[in-house]
């Protein structure tokens, strides 16, 4: 069904919507597109190839006083960077975005609202409506942050996520963007906690005890936010955000679609 799927995305929808306009746009939009497509690739759907589904990033802003860094890595290591299976950076904006299923994303389709699927597949060969996003069910591993409203068992997004893209069936939302650092007032980096912290979406625990993801790298923690043991990690919790996060057991919990909900 993959490779079905794979062929008439890229072969019909795909490129009755983006070659015609291609070649028109900066080589960074045809790269996203290139990269959208492969990541869609990429998933390994159980529905049917007429099915909609849904895909989301989140954007990630890396810090002014790291770019230098990041760019000579970016430049230096091209093959790296090309086969991260869910990230893409915009080296105009100094933004990466991490990509993910939309995960249990409640959809509202002739006045009655259907559930996603873990891949973020509705059994629905069409929406009828703005295909807006409205939120998710409430679980004991999912329960909403601030930010959300969460009315009868369902935590809603503040602002209903619309469409950004659109490859066939295939819809690609915005979900904002993901802090992972903050800056006090001297510069220097600090992590949000409290109320707005990831482990408050996961009833207490952090993402590698919620959903069992324990990397190798670093030591294993389990008072604290495990968005620190990326890729290219040094294993200091406030060290660079594109180094520590890309990789980590956070990002990997993200990239699943578990955290797509969170306001932070």
């Amino acid at each position: 069904m993959k490779t079905s799927f794979i062929s008439r995305l890229l072969t019909l929808t795909a490129f009755a919507i983006s070659s015609n306009l291609s070649y028109a746009l900066p080589l960074s939009e045809r790269d996203l597109r290139l990269f959208e497509e492969r990541y869609i690739n990429s998933l390994d759907y159980s529905l049917g190839n007429d099915t909609v589904k849904l895909v989301g990033y989140k954007t990630i802003k890396i810090p002014e006083e790291e770019l230098d860094d990041l760019n000579d890595h970016y430049n230096k290591n091209p093959d790296v960077w090309k086969n991260m299976p869910n990230y893409f950076y915009d080296q105009g904006s100094g933004t990466l975005r991490a990509y993910f299923p939309v995960d249990g994303a409640l959809v509202e389709h002739d006045g009655q609202q259907h559930e996603a699927n873990s891949l973020g597949e509705l059994d629905l060969d069409q929406v009828n409506g703005d295909s807006s996003v409205l939120g998710r069910r409430q679980t004991d591993s999912i329960t909403g942050v601030e930010g959300n409203i969460i009315k009868d068992g369902i935590i809603y997004l503040a602002k209903a996520a619309k469409p950004h893209a659109q490859y066939g069936k295939v819809l690609v939302y915005d979900f904002g963007e993901k802090i992972v650092l903050d800056h006090d007032h001297h510069g220097s980096h600090s992590k949000r906690e409290g109320k707005k912290s990831c482990m408050n979406n996961h009833g207490g625990p952090n993402c590698s005890d919620k959903f069992n993801i324990h990397s190798d790298k670093c030591k294993k923690r389990h008072d604290i936010c495990m968005d620190y043991n990326g890729w290219f990690s040094n294993c200091k919790k406030n060290g660079s955000t594109w180094r520590n996060f890309p990789g980590s057991d956070c990002d990997k919990a993200l990239g699943r679609g578990k955290c797509w909900n969170e306001v932070m």
